[in-house]
């Protein structure tokens, strides 16, 4: 665990130094934050506090699959956000970076739970939540799960849609649907530990256990997005760039009709952008931070 955090403090330090950019010139406190979960998982995250902040708000910044707290969006997102006045709290999740994938998607709310508390215990009253890819569908299950009165407001951006439905898009129906039956078929036999090389075609390849698969895929899933933000009662801010080749943009449509009144979802299109926003990141955190100043307004 001590080789662990140094080796995060100097991949930290060496994005700082190979991104000057991203860099804020002394108004903004960076620190890097440890947590941990009603279950026992260890996490960490960088939080970045703007001195002379004027608004009392912070974000939780969850990313995608195979993410962490310091590449990506989250190479630049988090620090634009502080520069607005934000303070944001970017987390690695238990299943982050390129490793082997052995926890289920709904375990997922333990490390969202942990972030928002921290932000909660440092006396912010105005609390957002914000997710990339992958991060959407967590952090609407959270939402629709706990219903959690400390949020105002959910940020998303390149939202991929229900799991399952994305790997028939890239594979087809047939494949899609042996792989997922492959991994309900271990379950069923008490091999839910057991590995499994799954094929995530422009993401790769990744071992994932047969638990994995099943909870990210399955029937029963709580990953769904279109379900899970029709059962949330808080505002809805979806960002997605028509130059996504990994995350179909028409998914943003689906999910704004998918959401209820009570949901007030706004959908905002970027022509030219791409899943990660090169090229479009001043833009994308100007859009986020508007936002979010229209929800603090009494």
């Amino acid at each position: 665990m001590r080789f662990f955090k140094h080796l995060i403090i100097v991949c930290l330090l060496v994005f700082m130094y190979i991104n000057p950019p991203a860099r804020a010139a002394g108004d903004i406190g960076l620190e890097l934050v440890r947590l941990k979960t009603t279950d026992g998982i260890q996490l960490t995250g960088v939080m970045r506090t703007p001195h002379k902040a004027e608004k009392n708000a912070g974000m939780v910044m969850i990313h995608g699959y195979s993410g962490n707290f310091y590449s990506g969006i989250m190479g630049f997102l988090p620090e634009a956000l502080a520069e607005q006045g934000f303070t944001t709290l970017a987390l690695n999740m238990r299943d982050h970076d390129r490793g082997p994938k052995k926890n289920r998607f709904e375990d997922n709310r333990h490390d969202i739970a942990a972030a928002v508390q921290k932000m909660a215990q440092l006396g912010y009253n105005s609390i957002f939540l914000y997710g990339h890819s992958m991060g959407t569908n967590r952090v609407l299950y959270y939402l629709a799960k706990t219903g959690d009165s400390r949020i105002n407001g959910v940020l998303l951006t390149g939202p991929p849609g229900n799991l399952f439905e994305w790997n028939i898009h890239i594979f087809g129906l047939e494949t899609a649907t042996r792989v997922l039956r492959q991994a309900q078929d271990l379950v069923s036999k008490g091999k839910e530990d057991q590995w499994m090389l799954i094929d995530l075609g422009p993401l790769g390849k990744a071992l994932y256990t047969a638990n994995h698969v099943v909870s990210l895929r399955g029937p029963e899933t709580v990953s769904d997005p279109y379900r899970n933000i029709a059962l949330i009662s808080k505002p809805v801010l979806i960002v997605h760039g028509l130059a996504d080749r990994l995350a179909n943009p028409e998914v943003t449509d689906r999910l704004r009709n998918s959401g209820t009144p009570a949901t007030d979802v706004t959908v905002v299109k970027m022509p030219d952008a791409n899943h990660r926003f090169s090229n479009h990141q001043e833009k994308l955190a100007s859009v986020l931070s508007r936002w979010m100043l229209e929800q603090l307004k009494p």
